[in-house]
């Protein structure tokens, strides 16, 4: 069920611009891993920018029009496709690293706090930059 689902969620057009709006279906199983992945969702939709699941959908509603135009303002979502997501990281404080990922985030975080980081967590602490120290 879930793979057919994910085949006809993947390439979904917008009738009236025929836009991709959900180019891909991510199953939670091959994407997250660790003690809590049983609470993920089954699949993650990976929407294009300018698409989103509707309002109504939270309250189980299911509304007549596969596409509408959304009314209310967006203050923010996580709908979209993480791969159309570069991210922007500022830092105080030089950081030693590459290419930071924000799976390292709370890795980092725990390190700083001197916390030994839990096996099932995914992440690297990166190198951080003492206070008042030049980059």
């Amino acid at each position: 069920m879930k793979k057919e689902l994910r085949q006809k969620l993947r390439g979904l057009r917008d009738p009236e611009t025929n836009q991709v709006a959900i180019p891909d279906v991510f199953d939670a199983r091959a994407v997250f891993a660790g003690p809590y992945v049983g609470n993920a969702p089954d699949l993650v939709v990976g929407y294009n920018p300018g698409y989103r699941t509707a309002w109504e959908s939270v309250t189980g509603t299911v509304a007549a029009n596969v596409f509408a135009d959304n009314t209310r303002a967006w203050s923010g979502d996580h709908c979209i496709d993480p791969r159309q997501v570069p991210g922007v990281l500022f830092s105080n404080r030089k950081i030693d690293c590459e290419q930071p990922a924000i799976v390292d985030v709370a890795p980092t975080v725990l390190d700083l706090f001197g916390l030994k980081l839990p096996a099932y967590m995914n992440g690297v602490a990166w190198g951080v930059a003492a206070k008042g120290e030049k980059a």
